[in-house]
Formats: C-alpha cells, sequence, structure tokens
C-alpha cells in the first residue's frame, strides 16, 4: 500500500489562437505505482472536490448533493 508518494506541480504553456497569448494550465502528476494501488481512492471518470486547508490541498469525491446541485449527476465516463 503506497501512503506516500513524492510529485511535481507544474504549468504547462499552450499557445492561444492570437500570437502573443498564452494559456497556463495548472498540472499535477499522480504517478501510476499510486494510482494502480488497489487502496487508491478513485476511479476513472470520478468527480472530485478540491480545497486548499492552510497548506494541504485535499480532494474527495463529489457528494451526491453537490452532483445534484451542479447538474451533472454522474459523470463517469462509460467505456
Amino acid at each position: 500500500m503506497v501512503k506516500k508518494i513524492l510529485t511535481r506541480f507544474a504549468v504547462a504553456k499552450k499557445p492561444a489562437r492570437s500570437e502573443r497569448t498564452q494559456y497556463r494550465s495548472p498540472r499535477i502528476y499522480l504517478p501510476t505505482k499510486l494510482t494502480d494501488d488497489s487502496s487508491f481512492p478513485f476511479k476513472e471518470g470520478d468527480l472530485l472536490t478540491i480545497r486548499v486547508d492552510g497548506r494541504k490541498l485535499i480532494v474527495q469525491k463529489a457528494q451526491k448533493r453537490i452532483l445534484q446541485i451542479s447538474g451533472t449527476g454522474d459523470a463517469r465516463q462509460k467505456p
């Protein structure tokens, strides 16, 4: 069981249609050693809520009441 792993926060820059503009695309890479572990709590397509608590980033599955409010329902992709 993987409980802790080192990773990196990166910002990819993508060119926009206008010549001088670039889009920023922040990303946090989750290594497959972590995500393929049987105890990893998320599946592909799960809707997640993310919040910052001091210096912590907290990631949780979206609660059903939040899904109902947003109108997204079950957004998992069908294989």
